[in-house]
């Protein structure tokens, strides 16, 4: 059996199987955390099946990539989750290890900014607008160099004049990728 990983960002799941991406907005999801569990556990199921994944993972692990801002609730909800759906064990994968230890990294997403600091912040965008503003203010805590990644078309233009700030040229699915490229998990 082929591992099943699975990442939340905005309104969609991303799944990584056999070698392959499979992106689905659901409303069932909202800034990366599933907020309606019937509708998400009906709508996963359909995709898998759908996609012909194996309708023979009952039993099986799923992993599942663990965004540093999700509480010990948001992981004991999907945990549980999974589990009800079949899955013997769920295991996650810490967003951190998809990270260089040398960078530091933003996720700028389509309503929402997550600084992967230390300690996570998770701001939503409807209430700061200004990017290059609000990635200044948090300059104290940098490595050397910032990383931006994720689905807002505007990452790419964002510049500062106080802060080295790159994006990776797959930015948008930056996540993704690097689940394709990690060949085993451990546990």
């Amino acid at each position: 059996m082929k591992e099943l990983i699975v990442y939340f960002y905005d309104n969609v799941i991303c799944i990584v199987y056999q070698n392959k991406i499979i992106e689905k907005k659901l409303d069932s999801i909202y800034q990366g955390l599933v907020v309606d569990r019937t509708k998400f556990m009906e709508s996963f199921l359909a995709i898998l099946k759908k996609e012909k994944i194996k309708s023979k993972l009952f039993g099986d692990k799923i992993y599942v990539v663990r965004d540093a801002y999700y509480s010990v609730r948001d992981l004991y909800y999907l945990e549980s989750m999974f589990v009800e759906m079949g899955f013997i064990k769920v295991v996650f994968i810490d967003i951190y290890e998809l990270f260089h230890k040398k960078y530091t990294y933003i996720g700028v997403f389509s309503d929402y900014i997550v600084f992967y600091l230390d300690k996570p912040i998770l701001l939503d965008l409807t209430y700061f607008k200004d990017l290059p503003k609000l990635i200044d203010y948090f300059k104290d805590y940098y490595q050397k160099y910032v990383v931006l990644f994720g689905s807002n078309i505007n990452v790419a233009n964002v510049s500062s004049d106080l802060v080295n700030i790159y994006y990776i040229d797959q930015y948008q699915d930056f996540v993704a990728k690097s689940l394709l490229k990690v060949k085993k998990y451990g546990v």
